[in-house]
């Protein structure tokens, strides 16, 4: 039986162009920390360690120490030197990018109802991003982040999407057992959660995917399932 409900944020609770939105986010993050390295050569090394955080995880760091360790190993300075202009950047320039982001209603319906329906809730988007900065996201929708039992961030997680260990640390977090969790989600590479017993509702269709996936549809769709109590 289903008992909690997991979401996406892209995709399904907003929408955005992700290459626009990274050059901002870039751009307006590079600079604060010209003193260090060039706009360049941050925003290449940032992205290289976020790679490699992704691609090797280490279950005993959190993927925000792990990053860290990389990052500041090749910038040349300490973690500590390094950590509150990180935290700055969220504090004050971060909110700036909401005008990059649209809002999807209906993806925001889908959550009320299953609050409504007595599902537990989660947000498992990449968490590539600090808390602070996923609650942002959160409330660019129209939702709040009280309104969900797991927000994925890398403050306390140990491994990215795709990877296993993301997904049973999100059900580990709800207090549940895989089997009993929906994902939510538009990337065919989530589908892996499968292999730990989680059902997904793929949002779209295509002949690729349906054979692939335990739902698939639009959003009116799963809110139908839902209130049916058909999961």
């Amino acid at each position: 039986m289903i008992q909690a409900i997991i979401f996406d944020i892209e995709g399904i609770l907003s929408s955005l162009d992700t290459v626009k939105f990274v050059q901002n986010y870039l751009g307006i993050l590079a600079p604060r920390f010209a003193h260090i390295l060039s706009p360049d050569k941050f925003s290449k090394q940032f992205l290289k360690s976020m790679e490699n955080v992704q691609k090797e995880p280490k279950s005993e760091q959190t993927v925000m120490q792990a990053f860290f360790e990389d990052f500041s190993k090749a910038a040349g300075q300490s973690v500590q030197t390094l950590k509150p202009i990180f935290e700055e950047f969220y504090t004050s320039d971060f909110p700036a990018l909401r005008c990059l982001v649209k809002p999807n209603p209906q993806g925001v319906k889908v959550v009320e109802n299953a609050i409504k329906q007595g599902f537990l809730t989660a947000i498992v988007s990449d968490p590539l991003m600090p808390l602070i900065a996923i609650q942002e996201q959160i409330r660019w929708t129209g939702l709040t982040p009280e309104q969900f039992k797991v927000i994925g961030t890398l403050d306390d997680f140990h491994y990215c999407k795709p990877h296993l260990g993301f997904f049973k640390e999100t059900a580990e977090k709800l207090g549940v057992r895989s089997q009993s969790c929906l994902l939510v989600s538009t990337h065919i590479s989530d589908l892996v959660c499968q292999e730990l017993g989680m059902k997904v509702f793929l949002l779209g269709s295509s002949i690729e995917t349906e054979d692939r996936t335990d739902y698939v549809g639009q959003l009116d769709d799963l809110s139908r399932l839902i209130s049916q109590g058909s999961l």
